[in-house]
């Protein structure tokens, strides 16, 4: 599923260290988000995990995951122009609700709610690591255009947290014991 792909790429070790341009850095983990993003998105996350790595000193390893539950919450149809496309999945400017005469292009997004718990290490580069379970709900909206067959790419447009709950690992160990 791309949306667990997405999201152990993104909390992968390897990703944040190619993104600083560590010698012996891999580009695995950024390859496969470019090809589950939209350009726009791409550039967005990485920008946002280059910056704890470099700037706040972290990074987040995904040690296991489970996807507990997916529902679809919302679907949108957008007609645009192929300049409005263009400039929609590289971020240049927001879909607006308008339709123009020209417009071409048939866009359909899906808003899924993706629900996860996932064991984490925070790694902190001058500190301890500390070791967390999340469980998160994120909604993931995929777009594509539609108007061909030939062309439906489904890619992801954004993940954003809805819901979030956070245990520290030895009180999930703790429990498990009682």
């Amino acid at each position: 599923m791309a949306s667990e792909v997405t999201l152990r790429a993104m909390k992968s070790r390897a990703f944040p260290e190619f993104l600083a341009g560590k010698k012996k850095s891999s580009s695995e983990e950024a390859n496969k988000l470019k090809e589950y993003m939209i350009p726009g998105y791409y550039n967005e996350t990485a920008l946002q995990v280059k910056k704890n790595y470099l700037h706040r000193n972290f990074y987040v390893e995904c040690e296991d995951m489970q996807i507990e539950k997916t529902q679809l919450a919302h679907v949108t149809y957008h007609r645009l122009t192929m300049q409005e496309y263009e400039d929609w999945v590289k971020f240049k400017k927001p879909l607006t609700g308008a339709i123009s005469s020209k417009a071409s292009v048939e866009y359909l997004r899906l808003y899924v709610d993706v629900a996860t718990v996932e064991n984490l290490k925070i790694v902190h580069l001058v500190e301890n690591t500390c070791y967390m379970q999340h469980q998160n709900v994120c909604r993931v909206v995929f777009g594509s255009r539609v108007t061909d067959p030939d062309t439906v790419d489904w890619r992801i447009e954004s993940m954003r947290l809805i819901k979030q709950k956070t245990i520290s690992r030895s009180q999930v160990n703790d429990e498990k014991d009682e």
